[in-house]
């Protein structure tokens, strides 16, 4: 039960190069009071919004149980590596968090790429939201795929970086379509070496994108109003 405790401090910050926060979290019981307690720490805006996602992305996976303890939750600063360094019994990993669907990004992708609908998955030609969102998550992805090495450099000890992007721009998606496609276009990627791409959209977090586990998985109160 010691194993993240001990390995993540191995990780040596200099006096520039410090965290900005620090959190062990020993047992379920302790994650909801740490959670509460990020919420409300005293955060500059870009920070609280990572914070808010790590929030949403590490719920939901215990809710379903593809979360272990003890677990220790590293905030980085900006450019000191990804938004955050994870430790548990599976090792020390980096966590990325990013938005896929803010409007200047959309405005770069309709001039950068002359964007057009997509002709080749044609059983999908009506879902035009599906589509413009799996577009966006690929060229995201692309683009945090050539930032990784800087991640490793800041945090040689990570064992692995996760990537969660975070969609906010669309409702009501369909969401095996969307799945399908975004596993569609990012399998086209070439040298993608995050460990899990997911996406959190709402209440669904369409998890390890890339990976043979992929999954549709729901927040809590979603299944609870469901029922």
């Amino acid at each position: 039960m010691k194993v993240a405790h001990e390995m993540s401090h191995k990780i040596c910050y200099t006096p520039q190069m410090r965290p900005i926060f620090f959190r062990s979290v020993y047992s379920e019981k302790e994650v909801d009071a740490c959670f509460d307690e990020l919420i409300h720490a005293s955060l500059e805006e870009q920070d609280k919004i990572e914070v808010a996602c790590l929030i949403q992305y590490f719920a939901i996976l215990k809710s379903h149980g593809l979360f272990s303890f003890p677990v220790d939750f590293i905030k980085n600063r900006q450019g000191e590596g990804p938004d955050f360094t994870i430790c548990n019994d599976s090792g020390l990993f980096g966590v990325e968090m990013t938005k896929v669907t803010t409007s200047d990004f959309q405005v770069w992708l309709k001039k950068s790429l002359n964007y057009r609908r997509i002709n080749d998955i044609k059983d999908y030609q009506d879902y035009r939201p599906e589509q413009r969102v799996s577009d966006l998550a690929m060229v995201r992805v692309q683009k945090k795929n050539y930032k990784l090495p800087n991640y490793y450099g800041a945090v040689p000890e990570m064992e692995a970086c996760d990537l969660v992007l975070e969609e906010n721009g669309d409702c009501c998606l369909h969401t095996e379509v969307l799945m399908e496609l975004m596993q569609d276009k990012i399998a086209k990627l070439r040298f993608q070496k995050f460990r899990t791409i997911s996406m959190i959209s709402g209440s669904v977090l369409y998890y390890g994108i890339n990976t043979a586990d992929a999954a549709i998985l729901r927040a809590p109160e979603f299944e609870r109003t469901k029922a």
